[in-house]
């Protein structure tokens, strides 16, 4: 079987092509942003999910829908400002391990008001 020039220009063009449909159909990105973002929600006393595992790399966003509360690291890693309804704190993780934390108000270290984020590679 002889392969010519056009054959393997055209085979290229059809590569080529397969990529930029692959693109723009927004899988790439959705599965990126899969992986990058996740999201806590704060309601009735409680984070849900209480405990979270995320890929190094992915940012964690806290969403309280009512009341008072904070995200408060057990360790003192990170802190937010009092959040009230509507509002939201994000942070980004890069490095693996585990990260336990609080309501300032409803909650102490390791207990009442709490969770957890495992970061993994």
């Amino acid at each position: 079987m002889r392969i010519t020039k056009a054959t393997v220009v055209a085979l290229a063009l059809l590569a080529f092509s397969l990529v930029a449909v692959v693109a723009s159909s927004g899988t790439a990105s959705r599965l990126a942003s899969a992986q990058t973002a996740a999201s806590v929600r704060i309601r009735d006393f409680k984070f849900e999910p209480r405990e979270l595992t995320v890929k190094a790399g992915t940012t964690v966003t806290w969403t309280n829908e009512e009341g008072s509360h904070t995200v408060t690291s057990d360790e003192g890693a990170f802190a937010s400002p009092t959040l009230t309804a509507g509002k939201t704190y994000a942070r980004k993780f890069t490095r693996p391990g585990t990260y336990r934390y609080h309501c300032s108000f409803h909650g102490s270290a390791g207990g009442g008001m709490s969770g957890t984020v495992v970061v993994t590679r």
